[in-house]
């Protein structure tokens, strides 16, 4: 190879590994330029508070009752509100506000009542009624009677509380006839009137007067010094064996 041709062949190597160096010097920097994304080194927690302040203001579920849970009753002879109330476990209150009662205690025979939220369903119970023509009694209720025990024999109503002279309890028989000789009465204070020896007629009625006087086969008479009744005083009506029969509160 002549000289020439030696020194093109050297300059051609010069300038292509010039041009080289170069590129890869260009690309090297280009790369150095591009920006990376910051990579985080913490994970975000959440605020312990606003979880608080959130879970605070949800509501717990509240259950709307349904026509499902309530049921009818037809009010029979002898029926009183504080004993259908007990037949079903449910309170007089609930009854009395189910259908809008006014008069708390009077129901009438065959009326129709609402009974709210009870699964139960009551064995009714029958009073005998004599087969002789009378006009229906009214039914007492409310506050005024709880038959508990096998008599039908209810404290009506407590007349004129806190005046000695006025103050009765008038006792009604809606069961067959009943001796009262030993039965008790009581205020819950530790004041007992016994019944003398007495029968009762079926849908019969005997008055005890709190002062003093004569008995007769309607009125009896207590004897007592002081007024024994005013309002929210309960009396308790037992058999001679202490069964708890009726008892009645004071308006």
């Amino acid at each position: 190879m002549t000289p020439r041709r030696w020194a093109i062949f050297i300059v051609v190597n010069i300038v292509v590994s010039a041009l080289t160096t170069l590129l890869v010097l260009n690309m090297w920097d280009a790369n150095r330029s591009v920006p990376r994304a910051a990579v985080p080194t913490t994970v975000p927690t959440l605020n312990p508070t606003k979880q608080t302040q959130v879970a605070a203001t949800v509501k717990a579920p509240t259950k709307t009752p349904t026509s499902a849970n309530v049921q009818k009753y037809t009010v029979e002879f002898g029926d009183t509100l504080s004993e259908i109330a007990r037949k079903f476990d449910v309170s007089v209150a609930d009854i009395v506000a189910l259908n809008n009662l006014t008069n708390a205690d009077i129901l009438s025979e065959g009326q129709q009542l609402l009974i709210p939220g009870s699964p139960l369903t009551p064995t009714p119970t029958r009073v005998p009624i004599p087969t002789s023509t009378r006009a229906p009694l009214p039914v007492i209720t409310g506050t005024a009677s709880t038959a508990l025990g096998d008599f039908f024999v209810t404290i009506r109503e407590i007349k004129a509380p806190g005046s000695l002279t006025s103050e009765q309890v008038i006792l009604t028989n809606l069961s067959g006839q009943v001796n009262m000789a030993g039965w008790t009465m009581t205020d819950g204070e530790g004041n007992k009137f016994t019944f003398p020896s007495l029968s009762l007629l079926s849908n019969g009625e005997v008055t005890v007067h709190t002062g003093r006087g004569t008995n007769t086969p309607t009125d009896l008479y207590w004897g007592q010094t002081d007024s024994r009744w005013a309002s929210g005083k309960v009396a308790y009506l037992r058999d001679p064996a202490g069964k708890l029969i009726a008892t009645y509160q004071v308006p």
